[in-house]
C-alpha cells in the first residue's frame, strides 16, 4: 500500500491510524514473571501468635530509632527489574472515552507491595508479609493487576529484602514512566515512626517515616522522599493509590487533604495551611493509612475476621469492607474500617488524604468504578434560564415585617448574572413587589418555579435567587428531623400562606434530569436547608477545615434528582440573615448581607469551597455572625468551580459539559427591567441590634387561597457555543473524524419572481 513515510519504521503501520498514541502498542519486552515468583514460592514464616486478647498484647508497628546521620548503602545488590510490563491485550481506547473508563481499563498497572516483620530483630513483627500476600491476592483476583506487573518485597528472602535501596528503587519503578490511565499502587506494611523536620514544613516538628529492615545501617524513609519519589513527577490522568499499614503514617506523603470521619454522619475535610503546602502534582493521589501521625498500628491475631494467620488489624479492616463492596466508595471504605476497628477494641484511627479534593461518594477502586454514562443529547440546543425574586413586604408597615434591602439584591443579581453567568435579559424572569405585573405573590411564584424547570433536559442551565423573608412551620409530612419545615414568605403569605422546603424539592429539583445544571441562592433566614438537599457544607470558624454532612434522606415521595444541584443559603437553619443599611460593608442602597457578601466573593472561576470560605469571612468581619450553608444533592465537589459547577467531577472533556455561556437576547422581557430600583429610605447602619431580620413569625392560614393571578414566564431557548477542547496528545484526523462540533450553512436560491428564476 502507499508507504506511510511519516509513520515510526519499528511500529510502522501503512495507513495512519486516527486513535491516539496509546492505541498503538509499542515495541516492548515483558521478563518471565518467574523472577516473581521465588517472591512468594515460599510459605509464611511459622510465627507463634498468641491469641488477641487486649490492645496491650500486641506488638505496635512503631519505631523509636535512632537512624544514622548519614545513610549507608547497604551490600545487597537486589534491584527490582524494571520492566515495561504493559498488559498484553491492547486496550482499545477513543479518543473520546472519559478518564473514569480509561482508569476501569488503564493502560497500564503497577504495583509494589512491601511486607516487614524484622525476622531476627527485637522489634520483630509476625503479620506484615501475610499482609502484602492479602493484597497481591486482592489486586490480581479482584481489581485485574497481572502478577508481572507487581513487585514484592519481604524479609524473607534474600534476593527481595526491602532494604532502603530496594525499596527506593522499586518505587522509582513504579512511577517510572507514567502516564494518563495508568493505576500505580503502594501498599506497605511494618513499623512507621518519626524523626526530627528539617525542613519546617511539619506542624509538630516531625517527620513520618517507613523503616525499611536495614534501617540501622541505612536510616529510614522520610515523608519528604516518599513524595518526591512517588508523587511529585506524576502527570495528570495517573492515579496512584497507597495503603500504609503502619504507625505515625497519618500524613505520610504530606497530601495536602486529608479526610476524618466523625459521629453523626460528619466528615472534615481538612486542607494545610499554605506555608505546609509542597509543590503541587499534576497526578491524582489518594492514601489511606492505619492511623493517625500520633498513634500506632496494631498487629492482629488469628482468629480476627476469619484470620488464619497473624495480620495487621487495619490490613484485615481494608479486606473485610473491600471483599464484601468492591465498588465501596471513600466514605463507605473509610466508615467501614472505622467501625470494624473500634468494634474490636482498636483504638487506631484509619486516615484518607489525597492530592486534590476527592469525590466521597465515588468508587475508592477506580476499577470498581460504573461505566460513566453520558445523557442522552438533546434534539433542541439547550435552554438557560433565571428566576430573581425580591420582596421588600412593602404593603406591611416600617418596622413590623416590611424590609430594605431585598429589591436591591434582585438589582445586585441581575449584575452576577449577566458579568459572571453570561445569561442574557431574555432569559432572566424578576419578580419585585414595586411593580404590580411583577407582584412576587405565591401563585406567580409557583408559576415561575414551573417556568425554571418546564421541558429541561441534559445542557440546560437553571438560576433560583430568593431575597425575602424566611420562615419555619410545623412539619405535617414527618420528614423534618427539627419537626419544623423551613419556608419562603410570599408577599400576600397572609392570605394565601408560605412555600415550603418540600414545595420548593418537588418544584425544583425533582423534575430536573441528568444533566441538567440548577444554581438556587437564598438570602432569607431559615434557609439552611430549604431544598431539603442531602448533602450539606459548612466551613469551620478557623477556615483551616470544611464540615461535610450527608443527612438520611426521609423524603416522603419521589426519588432523587440526578441533576447537579447546587445551594448557597445565607445562615443556618437556626439563624437569622441580616438587612445591610446603605453605607456598610460598601454597599452604596440597602441590601441583603449575604447577598453582599455572595457579590464581594464570585468569580467565574472561584472554586466552591473558596467562595464559601470568602463568603463567611467576608460576614465575620463586618460583625455579622450568621454563617453561610452550602448544600446540594450528591456529594458537593468543592474543587469544581462554582459558575460551570458538576457535582461529580466529570473525566469527560469540557465539551462534554455545557459552560455558562450567553445568548441573542430578545425584547419579551424587557419590561420586567425597565424600572428603576424603588426610592427607599435607609437609615445609616449602627448595630446589629438595629438591623431588620428577614424573619418572619406569622402564622399562615391552615389553607391557604390561589391568587387570581394567572403569569406564566416566557420560556427562551438559549443556543449556545460550545468549547472545543482537544486532547494534546490526539491526532488531528482523530480530531476532525470525532469533532467535537459540527456546523454547517445551506443556501438555496431560486430567484423567485425574478427572469433567472431556477
Amino acid at each position: 500500500r502507499f508507504v506511510q513515510l511519516d509513520s515510526s519504521f519499528a511500529s510502522y503501520a501503512a495507513k495512519k491510524q486516527t486513535q491516539t498514541t496509546s492505541d498503538i502498542a509499542p515495541p516492548m519486552g515483558v521478563i518471565s514473571s518467574t523472577h516473581i515468583t521465588s517472591h512468594t514460592s515460599h510459605g509464611s514464616p511459622s510465627v507463634h501468635c498468641s491469641p488477641h486478647t487486649s490492645l496491650a498484647s500486641q506488638p505496635w508497628r512503631n519505631a523509636s530509632y535512632s537512624a544514622p546521620t548519614s545513610p549507608q548503602s547497604t551490600s545487597a545488590s537486589y534491584s527490582p527489574p524494571i520492566s515495561h510490563a504493559w498488559h498484553s491485550a491492547i486496550v482499545s481506547h477513543p479518543a473520546s472515552q472519559p478518564v473514569s473508563a480509561r482508569l476501569k481499563n488503564c493502560w497500564r498497572k503497577r504495583a509494589v507491595t512491601v511486607g516487614i516483620n524484622y525476622i531476627g530483630l527485637q522489634c520483630q513483627l509476625s503479620g506484615c508479609i501475610n499482609d502484602s500476600h492479602t493484597f497481591v491476592e486482592l489486586l490480581t483476583e479482584e481489581f485485574g493487576f497481572d502478577v508481572s506487573d507487581i513487585r514484592q518485597l519481604r524479609d524473607d528472602h534474600s534476593q527481595g529484602k526491602p532494604t532502603r535501596k530496594n525499596i527506593t528503587t522499586a518505587l522509582r519503578w513504579l512511577v517510572d514512566g507514567a502516564s494518563e490511565g495508568d493505576h500505580l499502587f503502594f501498599h506497605y506494611s511494618g513499623h512507621g515512626s518519626q524523626q526530627t523536620d528539617k525542613d519546617g514544613d511539619e506542624m509538630d516538628g516531625k517527620d513520618e517515616t517507613l523503616v525499611p529492615c536495614d534501617y540501622q545501617q541505612s536510616g529510614m524513609l522520610s515523608d519528604d522522599e516518599l513524595r518526591r519519589t512517588l508523587v511529585s513527577s506524576l502527570p495528570s490522568g495517573v492515579r496512584l493509590t497507597v495503603i500504609l499499614d503502619c504507625c505515625h503514617s497519618g500524613t505520610a506523603l504530606d497530601l495536602p487533604y486529608k479526610v476524618v470521619i466523625k459521629a453523626d454522619n460528619l466528615v472534615d475535610i481538612k486542607k494545610k495551611l499554605p506555608h505546609q503546602l509542597k509543590t503541587p502534582s499534576q497526578g491524582d493521589v489518594v492514601m489511606l493509612s492505619g492511623c493517625r501521625d500520633s498513634q500506632t498500628s496494631a498487629d492482629a491475631g488469628i482468629g480476627l475476621a476469619g484470620n488464619t494467620q497473624a495480620a495487621g488489624a487495619m490490613t484485615t479492616a481494608f479486606k473485610l469492607v473491600i471483599s464484601k463492596h468492591k465498588d465501596a466508595s471513600y466514605h463507605v471504605l473509610l466508615d467501614n474500617m472505622r467501625k470494624f476497628l473500634k468494634n474490636n477494641r482498636f483504638s487506631q484511627v484509619p486516615q484518607l488524604s489525597s492530592e486534590h479534593f476527592l469525590n466521597l461518594g465515588a468508587c475508592f477502586m477506580p476499577e470498581a468504578e460504573p461505566p460513566n454514562v453520558t445523557p442522552e443529547k438533546p434534539l433542541r440546543p439547550p435552554v438557560r434560564r433565571a428566576l430573581t425574586i425580591g420582596i421588600n413586604y412593602l404593603s406591611l408597615p416600617l418596622g413590623r415585617g416590611q424590609l430594605s434591602g431585598c429589591i436591591n439584591d434582585s438589582d445586585t443579581m441581575m449584575g452576577v448574572l449577566k458579568d459572571i453567568f453570561h445569561f442574557q435579559d431574555s432569559q432572566i424572569c424578576r419578580l419585585r413587589d414595586d411593580h404590580a405585573e411583577m407582584m412576587p405573590n405565591k401563585a406567580r411564584i409557583l408559576s415561575s418555579f414551573r417556568w425554571l424547570t418546564s421541558g429541561v433536559s441534559a445542557g440546560d442551565e437553571l438560576f433560583l435567587h430568593y431575597s425575602g423573608h424566611g420562615g419555619t412551620q410545623q412539619d405535617t409530612s414527618g420528614d423534618e428531623v427539627s419537626g419544623k419545615d423551613d419556608t419562603l414568605i410570599p408577599c400576600d403569605f397572609q392570605t394565601a400562606g408560605q412555600i415550603i422546603d418540600d414545595d420548593l424539592y418537588s418544584h425544583l429539583v425533582q423534575p430536573l434530569p441528568r444533566g441538567c445544571r440548577l444554581w438556587v441562592i437564598l438570602d432569607c433566614c431559615h434557609s439552611g436547608t430549604a431544598l431539603d438537599l442531602p448533602f450539606k457544607i459548612q466551613v469551620s470558624a478557623d477556615g483551616r477545615s470544611v464540615h461535610c454532612t450527608r443527612n438520611a434522606s426521609r423524603r416522603t415521595g419521589g426519588s432523587a434528582s440526578e441533576a447537579d444541584v447546587i445551594m448557597i443559603s445565607g445562615c443556618r437553619d437556626d439563624q437569622t440573615s441580616a438587612d445591610v443599611q446603605a453605607g456598610s460593608m460598601g454597599a452604596l442602597n440597602a441590601a441583603g448581607a449575604m447577598t453582599t457578601a455572595f457579590r464581594h466573593s464570585i468569580t467565574p472561576t472561584i472554586s466552591c469551597e473558596d467562595l464559601l470560605q470568602s463568603m463567611r469571612t467576608f460576614l465575620r468581619q463586618n460583625r455579622y455572625e450568621q454563617v453561610p450553608q452550602m448544600s446540594s444533592e450528591r456529594f458537593v465537589q468543592l474543587d469544581s468551580s462554582f459558575a460551570s459547577y458538576a457535582a461529580k467531577k466529570q473525566t469527560q472533556t469540557t465539551s462534554d459539559i455545557a459552560p455558562p455561556m450567553g445568548v441573542i437576547s430578545s425584547t419579551h422581557i424587557t419590561s420586567h427591567t425597565s424600572h428603576g430600583s424603588p426610592s427607599v429610605h435607609c437609615s445609616p447602619h449602627t448595630s446589629l441590634a438595629s438591623q431588620p431580620w428577614r424573619n418572619a413569625s406569622y402564622s399562615a392560614p391552615t389553607s391557604p387561597q390561589s391568587t387570581s393571578a394567572s403569569y406564566s414566564p416566557p420560556i427562551s431557548h438559549a443556543w449556545h457555543s460550545a468549547i472545543v477542547s482537544h486532547p494534546a496528545s490526539q491526532p488531528v484526523s482523530a480530531r476532525l473524524k470525532n469533532c467535537w462540533r459540527k456546523r454547517a450553512v445551506t443556501v438555496g436560491i431560486n430567484y423567485i419572481g425574478l427572469q433567472c428564476q431556477l
